[in-house]
């Protein structure tokens, strides 16, 4: 159970950066296009790798749960 979650931890840490990474870009560019001048989210992969190793362990305790019922 530890060794799972551990894993949980670190795929939320690793997927969260990246996709604060893509969301970040994405926002770059949207800006750009709408307002022709780049803008953003300061850390937002740090913030999103923070929130995703919070929230993954959390969602997979439930989907586990519910899988031994």
């Amino acid at each position: 159970m530890m060794m799972r979650t551990f894993i949980a931890i670190i795929v939320g840490l690793v997927g969260g950066f990246v996709l604060g990474i893509a969301l970040s870009s994405m926002i770059g560019i949207i800006s750009v296009t709408v307002f022709q001048n780049p803008f953003g989210i300061k850390f937002l992969p740090y913030y999103t790798a923070a929130l995703c190793a919070v929230l993954v362990p959390i969602i997979d305790a439930k989907s586990e749960s519910k899988r031994k019922q």
